[in-house]
């Protein structure tokens, strides 16, 4: 029983993480050095795209933006009347960096980067009882309409290596300040249960050319929570990141290979 109640809110917040309030971007890792730009569309999850692009003005000097969009709709029947609901989440962000080019001496790639994003939400949610001793497994109770506006602040640390002259590997560690401006359930206000994310990511790039592809694992987890409260899954989820996504460099075009 002390098992189930302690596995419940990673269980859930794992299964609820793409229909939170607060949704986690995969976090953006270019590799580039001076004057190189690269593009990157990826998907996350099932109905998650992301497109992300950077630029390596100078040496050591990088900036990066990041957008997101996930929408589902679904429709329930009661009483022969059918009612459709439209979800969205809505990301936008800007990073500025230093970043360190392999050497000589070192093969590896490291940067660290700091940034603002705007992120808009609807959610149409069936929420969940809390557990007890007397009712490990929650059961839902009532469906309830989430409206919010937050900024996100975040700082990163990643570093990447070739393991072949054809695959590149890296990690990333990403924390994000969450700063709620609206936060509403059913119209009235609510208080967010965490605000802050840890969001460590391994990242696995094929190709050098002007097409590439990069596969992303990784997990956000909270780094408060209130277990007592049955609606701490919409604001503290712990979520995966886990995508796939082609990278375009157009500052290789012209130059060959692919």
């Amino acid at each position: 029983m002390k098992t189930l109640r302690f596995a419940y809110p990673l269980v859930l917040g794992l299964l609820l993480g793409g229909c939170a309030v607060y949704v986690p971007t995969v976090p953006s890792t270019p590799l580039l050095t001076q004057h190189q730009v690269e593009i990157t569309a990826g998907l996350r999850g099932i109905n998650s795209l992301e497109v992300d692009a950077a630029w390596a003005p100078t040496a050591h000097l990088l900036l990066a933006g990041e957008s997101a969009f996930q929408g589902s709709t679904t429709e329930t029947t009661t009483n022969s009347v059918t009612t459709t609901y439209h979800d969205s989440h809505r990301q936008v962000g800007l990073g500025l960096g230093y970043y360190q080019a392999p050497t000589a001496r070192s093969a590896w790639y490291w940067a660290a980067v700091g940034g603002v994003g705007f992120a808009s939400v609807e959610l149409h949610s069936i929420d969940f009882a809390a557990p007890s001793a007397f009712v490990p497994i929650p059961l839902p109770y009532v469906s309830g309409f989430y409206e919010a506006r937050y900024l996100r602040y975040y700082g990163q640390l990643y570093a990447a290596r070739p393991l072949s002259p054809l695959v590149t590997a890296g990690a990333s560690v990403r924390g994000k300040l969450v700063d709620y401006t609206r936060l509403t359930y059913e119209g009235q206000p609510l208080v967010p249960t965490n605000r802050f994310f840890l969001e460590p990511t391994l990242f696995v790039r094929v190709g050098h050319g002007v097409v590439q592809g990069e596969g992303t694992l990784g997990l956000s987890l909270p780094t408060a929570s209130d277990r007592s409260n049955p609606l701490n899954p919409r604001t503290a989820p712990v979520s995966t990141l886990v995508s796939i996504g082609v990278i375009f460099r157009p500052d290789l075009l012209g130059k060959g290979g692919w």
